[in-house]
């Protein structure tokens, strides 16, 4: 079961809701942090997409300020992509969180890169509102999963303890 990514345990109710529990708690704060990011980084980006008259020094300060917020984004916020990229990788396979981890870094290595240089597009507000997006969604089909679990327990204590023989 752990060669394809899973870890298996014995089922205890108790231990599963703690399991439950903690990974809720962590997926709520990638969810705010990236949320947070977000709104921070295009209220940064909503002056040069609007005007686009500021000064290069404001410019500058901007972009900045969106790749010093960004960066707890992608790197707190996004790790479930890179997780879970890293370990599409390692069993030589492609899904979703291959291309969207890809996609984030790459966009972040530019964007980093135009803020250093002071030249080129920078990307920052697009990478933290995907991140939320998709955490977002994320959050909503893990909710969806737990009431579906939920309802399943009470059908399980219709199953007999041990295999009926024939």
């Amino acid at each position: 079961v752990r060669e394809v990514g899973y870890d298996a345990y014995p089922y205890e109710p108790r231990r599963q809701d703690e399991i439950l529990r903690r990974e809720g708690r962590k997926a709520l704060w990638r969810l705010f942090v990236a949320g947070f990011g977000a709104m921070q980084v295009m209220m940064y980006a909503f002056p040069a997409y609007v005007d686009g008259g500021l000064s290069a020094e404001a410019a500058a300060m901007m972009r900045w300020a969106s790749l010093f917020i960004t960066t707890p984004v992608l790197v707190f916020s996004c790790a479930p992509f890179f997780s879970g990229a890293r370990l599409e990788l390692a069993q030589r396979r492609i899904g979703l969180d291959t291309p969207i981890a890809l996609g984030l870094a790459a966009a972040f290595c530019a964007s980093a890169w135009a803020t250093v240089s002071g030249a080129g597009e920078v990307y920052f507000d697009s990478i933290s509102m995907l991140a939320f997006l998709l955490l977002g969604a994320r959050h909503l089909e893990a909710a969806a999963r737990r009431r579906a679990a939920r309802a399943l327990d009470p059908l399980l204590r219709w199953l007999p303890a041990r295999p009926l023989k024939e």
